[in-house]
């Protein structure tokens, strides 16, 4: 739906710049469609709204910021914003002289398509069942799939390899970090 590193990184940033002095927190909005994040303060004092987009930085919070970098939340000043901009438009911004508001929109899924899949009846219960599991989690692995299944490992190998040799299936990317795709 979104960019982790990207969301992790707002995130933060709503953390760390927010004016906690007048009493209120980052606000985070999560709809159908979107995710907002509203952060109080405005943009750091000194900084204008293009330095920020170039990842000028002013803490707000010095030391917020310091247990942030001690505890590994962030990096280094000034880049998160930059790394930001690498995957969504500057227009996912807006400011206001008291709060920057950032709104996600969520990507489809890519999978979304495949629910509509109609299971072939020539396949038996067990490879129909394979099939509505991997549409709903595509990195799914054949140990989960026994689990879930109440079946053997070797049962559940002997049915994807039937799956594959017949087109049902398909497999995305390597063993490690790939996924499945519905073929049929």
């Amino acid at each position: 739906m979104f960019n982790y590193d990207a969301i992790k990184e707002l995130v933060t940033n709503a953390l760390v710049h927010n004016d906690w002095c007048n009493g209120y927190s980052p606000k985070f909005e999560m709809f159908d469609n979107k995710l907002v994040i509203s952060s109080n303060g405005g943009i750091q004092e000194g900084v204008t709204q293009q330095e920020f987009l170039e990842g000028f930085s002013n803490p707000r919070n010095p030391e917020l910021m310091r247990i942030f970098r001690d505890l590994n939340f962030v990096e280094q000043l000034g880049t998160g914003i930059q790394r930001v901009l690498k995957i969504y438009p500057k227009d996912i911004f807006e400011f206001y002289p008291n709060h920057i508001r950032v709104t996600i929109i969520f990507e489809l899924n890519k999978f979304e398509k495949e629910s509509d899949v109609i299971i072939p009846s020539e396949l038996n219960e067990i490879q129909s069942s394979i099939i509505k599991l991997v549409i709903d989690n595509p990195n799914i692995t054949q140990s989960q799939l026994s689990v879930l299944l109440g079946v053997t490992v070797k049962t559940i190998s002997r049915n994807f390899r039937f799956l594959i040799d017949n087109n049902y299936i398909k497999r995305v990317g390597a063993n490690k970090n790939g996924y499945w795709i519905i073929v049929k």
